[in-house]
């Protein structure tokens, strides 16, 4: 994306300049008449990426995606480490939105205030699903209010559904009818799709309010299904954000890909993860060389490179079948004592090679960079698992990826399918959706491996004009089993092994979503949650709401420490808000709740 530089330096000029000043004119402020809305527009877009990237790192080390330090749930992590995603939040994307409105209703910019609206309203969910009470309506006063005081959570997600509505209307009007262009980083002007987007945010909000009035949203989806926009329900209706490969001026790649594949892998893949994909209804995960990326395919036996291999197991920890976590028996795990699933429940997932780490697991960092696991073709722009087994600082290996042109999901059609399985589940949807949960389970696990897949072979969903990615189709279809015929044959025994599969424990234990067998409904919904929660990889948003809106899936893998403490209901409140703004005050503990969650499940383990 080398425009990126020029739409920078572009708005740089625009805003730093002034003309035709008046003797009575300040020169160092900016008028309105003066600001490019297109330029601002263009930057909203930019930081909300960086906003939903930095926000799931956070629900993805919570949901045993990605690994987070600290000893117990409380400092998993310090105050201090939400401040970046504050200020984006409100000193960028919030503040440059309040700037652009006016802006945009004056000169009749339709499309630039839809884009606008639809975003602040899925960054106001966001602060609030994070963080509870936060401010909104008294922020963005300047000097005459340098104290804003918090909304109530409720208040605040009756103002992004109604940011939303707004949002929705404005997207069916004509296009900015004064001429003046948006450029679309996400559809590429396509108003329908931005449209089929609203109703997905509107469908996962209504759906976080399910526990606390379900009637209210049972009536508010079955509004939102009525609608004739309706749902991102195709590929190139999928609604993310793409980077390019550029590496300077600005750098346009991906932030995982630049932070794991330049010198060495920083992030920890969670184990837990990997453990599921690998041994999930006893095959591997059509998804799961597209997701991961190994720098060596064989486990080390090294103490100085991986801790671990010289503990012992925790007592707390299932290691032999058939056995329950603290939350449960895990989704799609053979129960069977014989399963070889069973002793990969710590340290190493699997035999060959697949290195991450444990939930909460608060040991130092050895000289592990160019040997653990890292993040893959999927989302980020890395490289297809193909056996390689070459570290990232090998020449070829970084070249022979997809160069960072990755992706951020931040919802795909998949999530669609798994969040109308369960409003299915609990609502009792009307119509064409009644009863169809199973459908929709199925449907969901199917897109997300056609959509996983096709961004690997084709580098584009087709949703904006930007041109291909780099891709790894030839390193794809070459490998063993995925070409085009093998791969197709697996996801299908996979997906009928979801639908079907019944362990081999000595009464019938289901697996998969088996019809012939009774399952209550959050049986099924543990099922869902699980399939849910592996097509959400790189998306930590949507998996923080699901676990603690669900309390599934089941049975995921403890902390280290056998007390890890409350987990983590709603996030510390920044320091740049708490120790700046007079009436903040500092969360006591993590044990506060947004305002949906008000589930019994026990999340402390």
């Amino acid at each position: 994306m080398k425009f990126l530089k020029y739409i920078v330096l572009t708005l740089t000029i625009v805003v730093a300049s002034s003309c035709n000043l008046e003797l009575q004119d300040d020169p160092n402020s900016i008028r309105l008449d003066q600001i490019n809305p297109t330029l601002i527009l263009n930057r909203i877009q930019i930081n909300f990426a960086a906003f939903f990237n930095n926000a799931s790192t956070f629900g993805m080390q919570m949901t045993r995606m990605q690994n987070s330090g600290g000893a117990d749930y409380p400092n998993t992590n310090t105050p201090t480490a939400f401040d970046g995603l504050w200020n984006n939040a409100y000193a960028n994307i919030l503040n440059d939105i309040y700037v652009l409105k006016p802006i945009a209703e004056a000169q009749g910019l339709t499309r630039h205030l839809a884009i606008a609206q639809a975003i602040e309203a899925y960054v106001l969910l966001t602060l609030v699903d994070y963080f509870g009470n936060v401010p909104y309506s008294e922020s963005f006063s300047g000097l005459t209010n340098p104290n804003p005081n918090a909304d109530e959570m409720d208040s605040l997600y009756d103002k992004a559904i109604e940011l939303l509505n707004d949002a929705r209307a404005n997207f069916n009007l004509a296009p900015n009818p004064s001429g003046a262009t948006a450029f679309d980083f996400y559809y590429g002007g396509s108003g329908a799709n931005w449209i089929r987007f609203v109703n997905s945010v509107k469908l996962k909000a209504f759906l976080n309010l399910r526990l606390i009035n379900a009637n209210g949203a049972r009536d508010s989806i079955t509004n939102v299904l009525n609608h004739p926009g309706g749902l991102i329900t195709a590929q190139n209706q999928n609604f993310v954000f793409r980077y390019a490969t550029n590496a300077a001026d600005p750098d346009s790649r991906h932030p995982r890909w630049i932070n794991n594949w330049l010198t060495g892998a920083n992030d920890y893949i969670a184990n837990y993860l990997m453990w599921q994909m690998n041994w999930g209804y006893n095959v591997q995960d059509p998804r799961m060389r597209y997701y991961f990326y190994r720098q060596t395919t064989a486990n080390n036996a090294n103490p100085n490179n991986i801790r671990c291999i010289l503990e012992q197991i925790p007592a707390h920890y299932p290691t032999t079948g058939p056995v329950a976590g603290p939350g449960g028996f895990p989704p799609a795990i053979d129960r069977n004592a014989t399963n070889a699933a069973w002793t990969r429940t710590f340290c190493y997932p699997t035999g060959s090679g697949y290195w991450g780490r444990d939930h909460v697991d608060p040991q130092g960092i050895p000289p592990d960079g160019l040997l653990r696991t890292t993040w893959g073709a999927y989302p980020v722009g890395g490289r297809f698992d193909a056996n390689n087994g070459l570290p990232v600082s090998n020449a070829s290996t970084p070249a022979n990826s997809m160069r960072g042109a990755g992706i951020q999901p931040i919802m795909m059609r998949s999530f669609v399918n798994f969040m109308l399985a369960e409003a299915d589940l609990y609502l009792t949807l009307p119509g064409a959706f009644e009863g169809a949960a199973r459908t929709q389970f199925e449907n969901g696990i199917r897109n997300s491996i056609a959509d996983v897949r096709d961004w690997a072979i084709n580098g584009t969903y087709g949703s904006n004009g930007f041109g291909p990615s780099p891709t790894q189709s030839a390193t794809i279809q070459a490998f063993t089993g995925h070409d085009n015929t093998a791969f197709t044959a697996s996801v299908t025994d996979y997906v009928n092994r979801a639908l079907t599969l019944v362990d081999t424990s000595p009464s019938a234990n289901p697996l998969g979503y088996d019809p012939t067998v009774a399952q209550g409904t959050d049986e099924l919904m543990n099922l869902v949650a699980r399939e849910y929660w592996v097509a959400l990889f790189g998306n930590g948003i949507e998996a923080y709401n699901l676990i603690r809106r669900t309390g599934f899936p089941r049975g995921m893998q403890p902390a280290i420490a056998v007390n890890p403490g409350k987990f983590p209901r709603t996030f510390w409140y920044p320091v740049v808000y708490e120790a700046r703004n007079a009436n903040a005050e500092q969360k006591a503990n993590l044990e506060g709740r947004v305002f949906w969650d008000n589930t019994t499940t026990n999340l402390d383990y």
